[in-house]
């Protein structure tokens, strides 16, 4: 381990960035999430409403592809600060790590800009189908400049463990563009407005980021040894390239029916918009799921690559397993009550206009389940260096995906998309689960359960609810982590009464 100097390493510099535990962290981002993608919904809804469902469809292709651009043209370099963070931080070397991606970072947006100011015209006809429209270009380029300096600042919080700031931030960018965005609508302004309210919310949400970064910044440990950056490219560049292929491939997995659903529904520019509305309208609280198994996976890797690091792999193990466990059992549960009571949501606030997106929504739930606990899944192979299986599970999902689409959608319309989504997504949950089981995770029936239970949405909300009782109770996993918890809480009940 290199030498820290004395002015880095005293006892104010170690609690500069002191890590919130794993188990606050959950419950502070659950709470704000929960906050938040209400308040998320609540917006969703409202933009349906005041806009037309074809100008809903180019917003859903807009945020699409400024949450595509964004980790692909970073070539995966952000995403890497939550697995090496604490690696350079113990060797006193974080700050010259974070410097070079900083850098990094900043020039891949830059090359962003001029490709912008370049070609306009072909990326509004890539994005919205409408080349003469290049101010709207404009609008996701400013989105994408505010969105990068936001996942680089998160990405580096997460990975020092700063989970209450990182939730806060995502709150205030959720809260910041639902008021702002709301108040253009009202003002009676339309689309363009409604990027550029997400541009200017994103750079608000940065602000408290910042302002925990300035204020320990200082306190970083620093090596008195030489940075070697060679040696960090070549540990680094391995995992960027495979983290890259991921987001590559997952992007355009999540945005590959969409594009299909624009580009080939019979009809013209109108109805592939419409169908795509329709598409958006289905999804938008499934949707919620994968954003918070994205939430998920980001306060759970720096955790599992501190355990990792410190060679505490069947940690890592067994807090995957708990986890996947947990959210398979939650996520069926939310989705059956809110199948429940979405004919009331979808005839009364969205004023009984999209028919479409309600029929489609049980399907949407379990692959938006199945893609969450994938995400959260990966999170465990890109630990232990291993990403390359998970860009390749996900390739075959997406070949899938395609295929089927160009297969099913001239035959059954937006239904067929829809089915050839659900069958892709079960193929990369598959592969996924192939991938960690041939580097030492054991397949076993938790995990069995942990893949079923979303399926049984199919069935119906109450038969959902009674599986997910069924496999909890028949889990041993399930009942073991009980019993821990149990006597868990009975100990602490018993210190108090001691005290």
């Amino acid at each position: 381990m290199a030498h820290l100097s004395e002015k880095s390493s005293g006892e104010g510099a170690s609690q500069s960035f002191a890590a919130d535990s794993l188990a606050m962290g959950m419950l502070v981002m659950l709470a704000m999430t929960i906050i938040q993608r209400g308040v998320g919904f609540f917006r969703g809804i409202w933009i349906c409403r005041m806009l037309d469902d074809s100008v809903v469809g180019q917003w859903a292709m807009a945020l699409g592809f400024i949450l595509l651009i964004t980790p692909v043209m970073m070539l995966g370099i952000p995403g890497s600060l939550p697995r090496y963070t604490e690696h350079f931080r113990l060797r006193g070397h974080l700050k010259a790590f974070v410097r070079r991606l900083a850098m990094l970072t900043a020039g891949f947006t830059a090359l962003f800009f001029v490709a912008v100011a370049f070609v306009p015209s072909k990326l509004a006809w890539f994005i919205f189908l409408e080349p003469q429209d290049t101010q709207l270009v404009y609008c996701v380029a400013a989105a994408v400049g505010a969105i990068s300096a936001f996942y680089f600042v998160n990405e580096l919080l997460s990975g020092l463990r700063q989970v209450r700031v990182v939730s806060l931030m995502q709150f205030v960018q959720s809260l910041s563009f639902t008021a702002i965005a709301l108040a253009v609508l009202y003002g009676g302004y339309g689309l363009h407005a409604v990027i550029l309210s997400f541009a200017v919310a994103t750079s608000i949400a940065l602000i408290p980021g910042l302002w925990v970064l300035c204020r320990g910044w200082s306190g970083v440990p620093v090596s008195e040894e030489p940075f070697k950056a060679p040696s960090m490219w070549r540990r680094l560049l391995p995992f960027a390239a495979a983290l890259w292929a991921v987001n590559l491939l997952g992007n355009v997995f999540d945005l590959s029916d969409r594009y299909m659903i624009l580009h080939f529904t019979p009809g013209g520019e109108v109805i592939g918009q419409a169908a795509v509305g329709q598409y958006h309208s289905g999804r938008i609280v499934p949707v919620l799921l994968i954003s918070l198994g994205m939430l998920i996976s980001g306060v759970l890797m720096p955790y599992l690559s501190a355990d990792w690091e410190n060679g505490n792999r069947q940690a890592v193990r067994d807090r995957m397993r708990r986890v996947l466990l947990a959210m398979s059992a939650v996520f069926t549960l939310g989705g059956a009550f809110s199948l429940l009571i979405a004919p009331w949501m979808f005839g009364t606030l969205l004023q009984g206009r999209y028919n479409d997106g309600l029929t489609l929504m049980p399907m949407a739930f379990v692959f938006c389940t199945w893609a969450a606990m994938v995400i959260v899944a990966n999170g465990y192979l890109l630990v232990i260096e291993k990403g390359k299986l998970v860009a390749l599970a996900t390739g075959i999902g997406l070949t899938a995906n395609i295929v089927l689409n160009a297969l099913l959608l001239p035959v059954w319309g937006l239904h067929g998309a829809v089915v050839s989504t659900l069958c892709s997504h079960g193929i990369v949950m598959l592969g996924v689960w192939v991938a960690m089981s041939r580097t030492d995770f054991r397949f076993d029936r938790t995990l069995l359960y942990v893949s079923m239970m979303p399926a049984t949405l199919l069935a119906g909300p109450w038969v959902a609810a009674a599986s997910v009782l069924i496999c909890m109770a028949a889990s041993e996993h399930a009942r073991e982590w009980t019993r821990e918890a149990i006597d868990l809480v009975l100990a602490k009940r018993q210190q108090r009464s001691l005290a």
